[in-house]
């Protein structure tokens, strides 16, 4: 890596900004010496995504689509990077197999953990649809329970109009439903005669307390 340092190493300062996220985008950086923060932002927080160390790469989007930077890239401490256009880098793997197989080994690591994201991603999707829809049929069409502190939802006739409304299989809600139940967004309940009821409180420090009266349900 001594002739890509010597012809296209470009130096940074702890604290510099490499590059801010929605930048326009043309070169792509590997790390030389040093350590880079990878943020993005949320809101008016910076969330910090990754570090990054010697051998890694930074930006490498950019000599792919050109698009704006998805992210913020800084200097932890003192850093020795490799600068590369479009052109540069197109060349370097041509000519510098020990590059060419870092850049090989990055993109499938990367496109892995995209797969993981996309895959986290979609579970959070589900559990926030079905809440949503929990908290919405609870509002237009729960009862109360005897002690006032609780509004049920039948839980096998919110399942079947959820199948239809969303399209899921039963196993699916069913699964999401248990999420939520691991998670103590909501409870389930059940009467004398073995019905059972999504719960929510009306009151939403009940779910702190944890303490359903046994004598009008068991919540579980």
């Amino acid at each position: 890596m001594s002739k890509l340092v010597k012809y296209y190493g470009v130096k940074f300062k702890k604290g510099d900004y490499i590059f801010r996220e929605g930048e326009n985008a043309d070169v792509m950086y590997m790390i030389h010496k040093g350590k880079v923060q990878i943020s993005k932002g949320t809101g008016s927080f910076d969330e910090k995504i990754r570090i990054l160390g010697e051998g890694e790469f930074i930006g490498e989007m950019a000599v792919i689509n050109e698009m704006p930077r998805s992210a913020s890239a800084i200097a932890l401490e003192n850093c020795t990077l490799i600068k590369m256009d479009r052109e540069s880098f197109n060349e370097t793997v041509k000519k510098n197999h020990e590059f060419s197989v870092s850049v090989i080994q990055l993109l499938s690591e990367r496109l892995r953990e995209t797969d993981e994201l996309l895959m986290i991603y979609a579970r959070q999707d589900r559990i926030h649809r079905l809440y949503a829809e929990i908290l919405a049929e609870i509002l237009a069409n729960g009862k109360r329970d005897s002690s006032g502190r609780w509004r049920l939802l039948n839980k096998d006739s919110f399942i079947s109009e959820a199948e239809e409304r969303l399209l899921w299989k039963r196993e699916n809600v069913l699964s999401v439903i248990a999420e939520l139940l691991a998670m103590d967004r909501v409870k389930v309940m059940k009467d004398r005669s073995g019905t059972e009821w999504i719960a929510y409180p009306t009151d939403q420090n009940d779910f702190l307390r944890q303490d359903i009266n046994p004598g009008r349900g068991t919540g579980r």
